[in-house]
């Protein structure tokens, strides 16, 4: 990331970034969020009456270099609103840097057009979020389609 400064040199400008970035990054830190990410499991196309299945991958990367986070709930809602499936039997841990899927079936209607997931994650000590999104894709008659949706907080812990 750099920012070009017309009256201050590169050099500069470099050192001022240097001290600003820690707490930048402190401020971003934190120990638990709850999280919704869209997902489409199906796409209408053409005149509406059709439609063209997608596999979607819920995908968690624990960003942090130091220290681990726990996945406490993954689970899948329908576009109704229902909850589909619980992805996690139980607690999971994600070392740091480690990354982890959810994945469904491109034959897997039962969330319908707009599902979602919800993802609740926490740490005992303060960490960078995880980086979380939904990939979807289908590749039929030499054609594909891809496209990825990302995560969005809707609670935090601090």
């Amino acid at each position: 990331m750099w920012v070009k400064c017309h009256h201050v040199g590169k050099g500069l400008a470099l050192v001022l970034w240097l001290l600003v970035m820690p707490g930048l990054a402190q401020a971003d830190r934190a120990r638990g969020q709850l999280l919704y990410v869209p997902v489409y499991s199906e796409v209408p196309y053409g005149d509406k009456r059709f439609t063209l299945n997608l596999t979607a991958t819920l995908s968690v990367r624990n960003l942090d270099q130091k220290t681990s986070i726990t996945l406490r709930r993954v689970e899948y809602f329908s576009s109704a609103g229902s909850l589909v499936r619980s992805y996690l039997k139980q607690a999971a841990v994600l070392k740091p840097m480690a990354s982890t899927e959810f994945i469904v079936r491109e034959s897997d209607r039962s969330g319908g057009i707009s599902a979602s997931f919800l993802v609740e994650w926490e740490t005992e000590a303060s960490a960078l979020p995880p980086f979380v999104e939904a990939v979807m894709v289908n590749s039929t008659y030499n054609q594909g389609i891809a496209f990825n949706s990302p995560a969005r907080v809707i609670e935090e812990r601090p």
